[in-house]
């Protein structure tokens, strides 16, 4: 494939997440560092001087430099809304951190503005773009597993909990769901091609209000059931298995791309993928961003954004938090 044009990147935010995408960018084919944006200027400056680029105190100034092509939104999911639209206004193509809002209403509005504008806005579930995701769908299409059946995600993590944590605080932008479930629902919907006609939930409410953990189940007109917990104070769990008529395929880390999978016949014979991708997954993320705004296909349209939203808004009123 030939590497797209380069792209120029700012930061928004210097969180967990926002070091891993710039750990990870000086790998990719086209996009450098230009700039990361805090709002306290010491904490930018900690970061570039671990991942380089310019320390910019304050969103806005990063947004009004003229060296950043596109900027990567890693800030609490409370703030998507209100600095995705800002980035959209100053011109800038954004590539927003999952859930990319916290309805399906503030992504209408945000997806309205970038079209208005001529720009890409693309939710930063970054598995979607690497080569084992689209490994595990030709394989499914190829009628290696027959026909699904039954699909079993998981994403929990065990993190300290902390009342400075966006993820530990009550609202609409808090708890497991939105920062991992989002990924289990996000998978199984993609791998089975349509949306579920019964969701329902079960969440444990943690003393600050949110849910800590929580299971789901999604049910689909086809008749495949799919059931997926996720967690943040949970031993680690990253595992999906998909089981159909034929066969059914274990993926260890559904969301990193680099542990590969199997697929089991019904003989009980294993047979392992790899992919071998040299670049880490946020370089292959970033890449593929810049590959939609020179005019590639959109490897997350807009479209799955919403529906993904619509099924997150229900879990949540399930689990008694909306």
């Amino acid at each position: 494939m030939k590497s797209p044009p380069p792209l120029r990147w700012g930061i928004l935010g210097t969180g967990t997440i926002a070091g891993r995408f710039a750990a990870d960018l000086p790998f990719s084919r086209s996009g450098r560092l230009a700039a990361v944006a805090s709002r306290k200027a010491d904490t930018a400056a900690a970061f570039v001087k671990s991942h380089g680029g310019d320390a910019v105190s304050g969103y806005e100034a990063l947004l009004a430099r003229a060296d950043v092509d596109a900027v990567y939104i890693s800030l609490p999911n409370a703030l998507h809304h209100e600095w995705t639209l800002a980035a959209l206004d100053a011109g800038k193509h954004v590539l927003c951190e999952k859930p990319m809002a916290l309805s399906e209403t503030e992504a209408r509005e945000m997806f309205a503005r970038a079209a208005a504008r001529g720009l890409v806005l693309i939710e930063a579930f970054m598995y979607r773009a690497h080569p084992q995701t689209a490994l595990i769908h030709e394989i499914i299409a190829a009628g290696a597993v027959g026909e699904i059946r039954l699909i079993r995600t998981n994403f929990t993590f065990n993190r300290e909990a902390l009342p400075q944590d966006a993820r530990f605080q009550a609202g609409p932008g808090g708890g497991s769901l939105m920062d991992v479930g989002c990924y289990c629902v996000d998978f199984t919907r993609t791998l089975l091609a349509t949306e579920p006609d019964r969701v329902e939930c079960v969440a444990h409410r943690h003393e600050y209000g949110v849910d800590d953990y929580a299971a789901g189940l999604l049910g689909f007109p086809g008749g495949a059931l799919a059931t997926f917990t996720c967690g943040m104070t949970v031993l680690s769990d990253q595992t999906a298995h998909i089981a159909g008529t034929e066969g059914r395929l274990e993926v260890t880390r559904f969301w990193q791309g680099k542990d590969g999978f199997s697929l089991v016949s019904p003989k009980g014979k294993v047979k392992a993928f790899s992919i071998k991708e040299k670049r880490p997954i946020y370089a292959v993320e970033a890449d593929a961003f810049a590959e939609v705004v020179a005019g590639a296909p959109n490897w997350n349209a807009p479209e799955n954004t919403l529906a993904n939203l619509r099924v997150l808004e229900q879990l949540r009123r399930s689990g008694g938090f909306a």
